[in-house]
């Protein structure tokens, strides 16, 4: 099964959003590496990253995030290009961990370049985001707040991907589900950052931040259900290496059938399309999209409930729009299939 994905207004809209509050910062942070003439020998991998990945969204929230409590967009820009090379690292890094070696139909850049390259191109990206960070010209106090922010974020990522690792040979969705929802921290942390450099209020960053971690449980769940119901050597790789997504563990716990087929793949040496065919077939019979779309929608209602207490400005309705629309995307996304 394929998704074809429509360009739909609503889309085009949250794209324009998106590219208007982050998208110069998205492009300098997938070519930062990439100018560095000290590193003109990691040409081919960091040409890569330039061309695979782009991250608007983390600097588009923390401007957002800082507007909406009065601040000054500006006061966010080099906090926000830390953060989006860290996601980098977490992006690149989490591939190796997860042994994936492709995404969409597309390689990763550990699958095109290996191991060592990425480990390498991880690293730098995150020691160039905290020499960024180093640079920093604020006060103490405000210093302070964002180091701790960061730590914070590196600590319970490091924990998440521990919980991740452990807990493949359990069969619980839960697991899973706890683990998407701690990975929403980076989301977290990139709103809570913005509502500080603004000089936000200790409960408007604190609702600021629960926004964006049900934001991010959104997008999580969202990524997750596309790998369970998509005929790609991604999920061919999950299921070989017992890495499976918290949409197909879910399924898995609903269908006799499809647990005895996983129970098959898992001592079969080479996993063949009709395998996954097979197994998206299980998986869709169970109706899991009736369940992501109750946890989208508990998540959307909470995030909208964070922005409740904050003063109305274009923002804040930025924000809002920008939350509500997730789901109806989502739907739009699946709209046209081909099996």
């Amino acid at each position: 099964m394929r998704l074809m994905y429509i360009e739909s207004s609503l889309k085009k809209r949250c794209q324009r959003i998106l590219d208007e509050n982050g998208g110069h910062i998205a492009d300098q942070s997938s070519r930062i590496l990439l100018e560095d003439p000290l590193l003109k020998d990691l040409q081919s991998p960091l040409e890569f990253i330039s061309k695979n990945w782009r991250d608007p969204l983390t600097p588009a929230l923390m401007k957002l995030s800082c507007e909406a409590v009065g601040g000054q967009p500006e006061a966010t820009h080099e906090v926000a290009l830390s953060l989006s090379l860290m996601n980098l690292s977490f992006f690149v890094w989490d591939d190796i961990v997860d042994n994936t070696v492709y995404k969409s139909f597309k390689p990763t850049l550990f699958g095109k370049f290996g191991e060592g390259p990425a480990l390498i191109i991880g690293g730098l990206a995150s020691a160039k985001a905290f020499s960024i960070l180093n640079e920093l010209d604020i006060d103490i106090k405000k210093r302070q707040a964002v180091t701790k922010l960061i730590w914070s974020l590196w600590a319970k990522m490091g924990t998440a991907e521990k919980v991740n690792l452990s807990s493949r040979r359990q069969t619980a969705s839960s697991n899973k589900l706890w683990v998407i929802k701690t990975e929403a921290t980076d989301l977290e942390t990139c709103l809570k950052l913005g509502a500080t450099l603004g000089d936000g209020s200790d409960e408007e960053v604190n609702q600021l931040g629960k926004y964006g971690l049900n934001f991010g449980v959104i997008l999580e769940l969202w990524k997750d259900y596309m790998v369970s119901i998509n005929l790609t050597f991604e999920l061919a790789e999950k299921i070989r290496d017992n890495r499976l997504p918290y949409s197909l563990l879910w399924a898995r716990e609903q269908s006799e059938n499809l647990q005895k087929k996983l129970e098959k793949l898992a001592t079969t040496e080479s996993i063949q399309p009709s395998d996954i065919k097979e197994v998206v077939e299980h998986v869709l019979a169970t109706e899991p999209l009736k369940n992501i779309m109750k946890h989208i929608r508990t998540s959307t209602k909470k995030a909208k409930g964070c922005l409740s207490g904050l003063e109305v400005n274009d923002s804040t309705k930025t924000l809002n729009f920008f939350v509500e629309a997730q789901a109806q995307l989502f739907i739009e996304s699946l709209s046209v299939l081909q099996v």
